[in-house]
């Protein structure tokens, strides 16, 4: 199997990810890119062999729910919540590729490890990429944007750049009514808890149109949008 699934039918339908690629996942603080990547593992832990890094301190419940999946034998899914520095990352994941076998890695909060980078940011996303490539893995992270507009993210501003020039894919992700008014949202201008992803290549070039998702609050999760008939 070359692609990976994303377990979203709408998201796979613009989004091909293969083995091999960096895909970096881009969001204005708190607008789900953990409770993202989560369902993402939660939606697929049957179709692929799965890592997953997680820089997370606080109980998030997203995490806690996949915790309960981590069974390496009967699920294909390895959770490492411990903080790690980047090249220990880079040795559990080739060793787990080794003597397990590896699809897709998730790394959570990337930005953590790039706080003390000391300004070796390309490097690191080079390291990155060139993993992915030679293991033929995926390897998808989240990463921080500084700002975004009040009606879209704006990646350009994603916090590291080198991830906009150098990844594969940038998938970008919005919460529109985290910046609406009550008035709004009681309009019906803005729906309450659906987040707009869109897949991008890089900040100039824009190849799918937004995919809604309805954000489950209680649980932190992503799901489908019913269509009605």
């Amino acid at each position: 199997m070359n692609i990976i699934y994303t377990g979203f039918e709408s998201l796979d339908k613009h989004l091909k990810i293969y083995k091999g690629e960096l895909v970096v996942i881009g969001g204005y603080p708190a607008t789900g890119k953990t409770s993202l990547i989560c369902s993402m593992i939660e939606k697929t832990i049957d179709k692929q062999k799965t890592l997953f890094f997680t820089m997370q301190t606080n109980r998030h419940k997203a995490i806690d729910r996949i915790s309960a999946l981590d069974s390496l034998e009967s699920n294909g899914l390895l959770i490492y919540k411990n903080f790690v520095n980047f090249e220990e990352l880079l040795y559990k994941i080739m060793g787990h590729k080794d003597n397990f076998g590896v699809d897709v890695v998730y790394i959570d909060n990337f930005e953590d490890f790039l706080i003390y980078s000391n300004g070796y940011e390309k490097e690191l996303v080079l390291k990155l990429l060139d993993l992915a490539k030679k293991l033929k893995i995926a390897i998808i992270v989240s990463d921080v944007m500084n700002w975004c507009n009040r009606k879209r993210s704006i990646y350009r501003n994603l916090r590291h750049k080198e991830f906009i020039k150098y990844a594969d894919k940038i998938i970008t992700i919005n919460c529109p009514d985290r910046m609406a008014t009550e008035k709004e949202i009681r309009n019906g201008l803005v729906e309450k808890d659906v987040a707009e992803i869109r897949i991008d290549k890089d900040m100039e070039e824009y190849y799918s149109p937004w995919t809604n998702l309805k954000f489950d609050s209680n649980t932190l999760t992503f799901n489908e949008i019913l269509k009605t008939s």
